[in-house]
């Protein structure tokens, strides 16, 4: 089973597709993919994700030691298949205590990485001239920049796939888990990868609302 329908910025309530326009409309945000988040059988709906998925459905293999899915999502329709994908994991942070990190890939517009980073657009606005993280996705090296985020988090975007990738963490400290070698894989290309996950304990992260844009300081 999967959660009802809603927005991916703002997880508001939406309009679906009838007569008058083939698209889920929200109404704030206009013509949307509608989110949906599983809740129940979270590794049976990674599976079907990996199969129905335009973007890719990132895994860390090896996951980090103790760490464990706690969530899956998509943003998309069985008409023009998944727009995004988002996996959820939690574990252990490097400086103790629990930590919970989350992996989306989507499509330029779509506004589900903005929501969990907390910002008020659907795409980052803007990037530091330098990235400060790396990871390899599907074989190849990429460049991470960070983006400013609420203080309780850890924002990451880059290019994977032609497609944003992002990763989140909370707490922000737990960013030190990029000082290790993260390696993901596109479940697409593995989906063997799904029967050697560990799903644990659900999560709440992937219902992360917007942050409201933030006040200007003083100049």
């Amino acid at each position: 089973m999967t959660s009802a329908s809603a927005c991916p910025r703002c997880l508001g309530r939406l309009r679906p597709p009838d007569l008058w326009s083939d698209q889920w409309r929200c109404d704030e945000h206009g013509d949307v993919s509608p989110w949906h988040e599983a809740t129940v059988a979270p590794e049976e709906a990674l599976r079907a994700l990996a199969g129905t998925a335009t973007v890719p459905v990132w895994v860390p293999s090896p996951m980090p030691v103790h760490w464990y899915v706690g969530g899956v999502g998509w943003a998309g329709d069985d008409r023009a298949g998944a727009r995004s994908s988002a996996l959820a994991t939690a574990g252990p942070s490097p400086v103790g205590g629990p930590a919970d990190m989350l992996l989306v890939a989507e499509a330029p517009g779509t506004g589900l990485g903005s929501r969990l980073a907390g910002l008020p657009g659907p795409d980052p606005e803007q990037l530091d001239a330098l990235p400060e993280a790396k990871v390899e996705a599907a074989g190849h090296p990429t460049a991470l920049w960070p983006v400013a985020s609420p203080p309780d988090r850890a924002a990451f975007v880059g290019e994977a796939g032609g497609v944003w990738l992002w990763l989140l963490l909370w707490p922000a400290d737990a960013a030190l888990l990029l000082l290790e070698h993260l390696v993901l894989e596109d479940l697409r290309d593995r989906p063997t990868l799904a029967g050697g996950l560990l799903f644990g304990a659900p999560t709440d992260r992937l219902r992360t609302p917007a942050a409201a844009r933030p006040e200007a300081g003083p100049s």
